[in-house]
Parts: C-alpha cells; structure tokens; sequence
C-alpha cells in the first residue's frame, strides 16, 4: 500500500485525503520544526501551504531540506510564477488551489516514482557523474576518483551552492550517526579538489564560512572553463 505525509495546521481535508484513493497516511501531526527536522522521507509528504507552520516553511525551503524537498508536494499555490520559483527551488511538485482528488493522486505517485528511481547522471555545467561508472567526466575525461570521493561529489551535486554539513556527509557518504574523532571528510574533500583542479575545474567546491561544503553555483563557474572544455554529453 502507497503512504504518505500530511504536513499542515489542520486535519486533512476532502480533496487532499489520498486514504479515499487508497494510501495509507504514515504520520499528521508533522507542523513544529524537531518532527519535520528528524524525518527521513521515503513517501510523499503533503505540504498544505495555507496552514503550515511559518518556521516549517522556511526550514522547507533552507539549505539543510533539500533532500526532503523531492519528496514534498504542495498544496494551495494559486500563483504561477509562485510555483515556478517552488519547482525550481527543487519541491517535488506543486498543485494549485482547483486541483482535484485524482489529479493529486497521479502527482503523489510521480513523486514517488521519481525519487525511487535510478538515476544514472548528474549534470553541472561541463562536471558529470556516471554512477554506473563511479567517476566524474570532464569532457570526455575521466577524472579518476576513489569510491568515497565520488560519493561526496554525488551528493555535494544534489544541491549545487547549499552547503553540506559535515554530520550529513558522515551519515549520507560514511553512513554514520554521529560525528567520530576523525578528519576522514576534510581529507578526501581535499583529495576531491585536487582532482577537480587537475581536471580544469578549480575552486569549485568551497568550504562554507560556518563549516561544511558546497559545489559553485552555475552562475559562479568560470566562463573561460566553460568556454574551453567540450561537454561530450548533453543531459536535458
């Protein structure tokens, strides 16, 4: 049977109850800020825009939820420029005020599908990750990076410009939930630049000013690199 969340200031309403088209509702009583912060997603969690929580919401849309994002849809936004600039910020999908029971359905399992899925590349700019290959490509170059490396650039890549904190790379990368007497993520972070430089792409991850990491954004990338490297692959 198919879950999800309901993530509001109020008791979920007709339209919005996925239970009448047969989902199962995992959790309600989502709207403070240490229930949203702790949840690890693996359903659909409906966002009612109208009713939830001011700090939720600006949680939602900070650096720290970006994974949690994909999986949130939400709903009430009449305003299409509005959920134009939601859907860029990275939601997984945003439904307007008129929007039915069947059509949230067929949206809720979207999200679903989407985030169960395989996702082979990741694209920025001309840096591109093979996961089958487990390696970055400049161009048509591979740049050569240990397991571990690669798994810190995959995830630094899911939310270019956020920073990553060091607790989520060490559970994300090292699978771990606590933060151990190790500098394991600033040595093979540092590995990680060295590659990347020698690939042509210096200064493209930096050490955020209250600790943790982030990939440049598309804007901050050097014209002359982007200029000068052929990109052997085109991702739409």
């Amino acid at each position: 049977m198919r879950s999800f969340y309901w993530l509001a200031g109020r008791s979920i309403f007709g339209e919005a109850d996925l239970r009448i088209a047969g989902w199962r509702m995992q959790a309600e009583n989502l709207n403070t800020l240490d229930a949203i912060r702790d949840l690890t997603p693996d359903a659909p969690i409906l966002v009612d825009h109208e009713t939830v929580d001011a700090a939720v919401w600006r949680w939602l849309n900070g650096v720290r939820a970006a994974r949690l994002r994909r999986w949130a849809l939400v709903v009430g936004i009449g305003d299409g420029h509005e959920r134009a600039r939601l859907l860029r910020r990275g939601f997984g999908d945003i439904g307007d005020l008129a929007m039915t029971l069947p059509e949230l359905h067929a949206r809720a399992l979207r999200i679903t599908q989407q985030a169960e899925a395989l996702v082979r590349w990741r694209q920025h700019g001309p840096l591109r990750l093979d996961l089958i290959e487990r390696d970055a490509f400049v161009g048509d170059k591979a740049v050569g990076l240990h397991p571990r490396e690669f798994a810190v650039l995959w995830r630094l890549m899911e939310s270019p410009g956020e920073t990553v904190g060091k607790r989520e790379l060490l559970r994300d990368v090292w699978n771990l939930s606590f933060v151990p007497e190790t500098n394991s993520v600033a040595v093979h972070t540092s590995r990680l630049r060295s590659k990347l430089a020698m690939a042509g792409l210096p200064g493209w991850i930096q050490t955020a000013s209250g600790g943790g990491y982030q990939l440049i954004e598309r804007a901050d990338m050097d014209a002359s690199v982007l200029n000068n490297i052929h990109i052997g692959i085109s991702l739409t």
